[in-house]
């Protein structure tokens, strides 16, 4: 496998207190990878240091051969990276389908006058958005919200929605911040199939997550994060018979 993303001894610190200190990861084409920890571990911090939301104070990431440290987040998308937030960030005016028809549009060519003067270019690329939105809203199943305004929307399915928009830019990875968030067991399974079958469907995955279930029934591999360090990483059931992780995240002694 070859390594998708690469972060080199990255660190950010706010006052003296360091968020992250030297942390490295790769994540590889074809893979789940989990990040998980106690709150504050700096796992979010991590997430907004790679894709330029906060600049490092040392370190450097790299994306299938691009230098990403120092680019804006406006310019991840054309790369192939695209992230969530732990808080869904949705229009909430427009409707599912028009949220999710955001995602798309680094495809479209069309520009403010031809936008203006509605002409073909404009109505074919709107057409082409809206067959890709319903796609991804048929395959996250959530048809029946289509035409349904975001913010009416429970908290479960707009963390639903986001997941489609992420999709809807045909990312090569995707960073998702706590998709499970606001989701009952059983829709934690289905986000399970579903993240199962974004994998298969060659979009490599970057996981943050509390929800142990999720994490161990579908990562690849997991690196373990507390008080801005890694103090762990490894198959699934490696790190859940981790000494360390069951003392800082698990909440047992050994």
């Amino acid at each position: 496998m070859s390594a998708l993303l690469t972060v080199r001894g990255i660190s950010r610190s706010y006052g003296g207190v360091a968020a992250v200190q030297s942390v490295d990861l790769e994540v590889d084409e074809g893979t789940i990878r989990a990040v998980i920890g106690p709150n504050g571990a700096g796992k979010t911090t991590l997430l907004d240091l790679v894709t330029g939301f906060t600049r490092p104070d040392e370190g450097s990431v790299e994306f299938c051969g691009h230098q990403l440290t120092g680019m804006s987040p406006r310019e991840l998308p054309s790369l192939g990276l695209m992230r969530t937030f732990q808080s869904a960030r949705l229009v909430p005016t427009l409707t599912v389908r028009q949220n999710v028809m955001l995602g798309a549009y680094r495809f479209t060519r069309a520009r403010f006058f031809s936008d203006a003067l509605r002409l073909p270019r404009t109505r074919r690329e709107e057409c082409e958005l809206v067959v890709r939105a319903d796609e991804l809203v048929d395959f996250l199943d959530l048809r029946h919200f289509a035409d349904t305004p975001a913010q009416d929307l429970p908290a479960g399915a707009q963390r639903l929605v986001e997941v489609a928009r992420g999709l809807a830019a045909a990312p090569k990875l995707l960073l998702l911040d706590e998709p499970a968030a606001g989701l009952d067991d059983s829709e934690t399974r289905e986000l399970a199939d579903v993240l199962d079958a974004v994998r298969a469907g060659g979009v490599s995955l970057v996981l943050i997550e509390h929800n142990m279930s999720l994490v161990l029934a579908i990562s690849d591999r997991i690196t373990v994060m507390d008080a801005g360090r890694v103090i762990a990483e490894g198959l699934p059931n490696e790190v859940r018979e981790d000494a360390a992780v069951r003392k800082a995240y698990l909440g047992v002694a050994s």
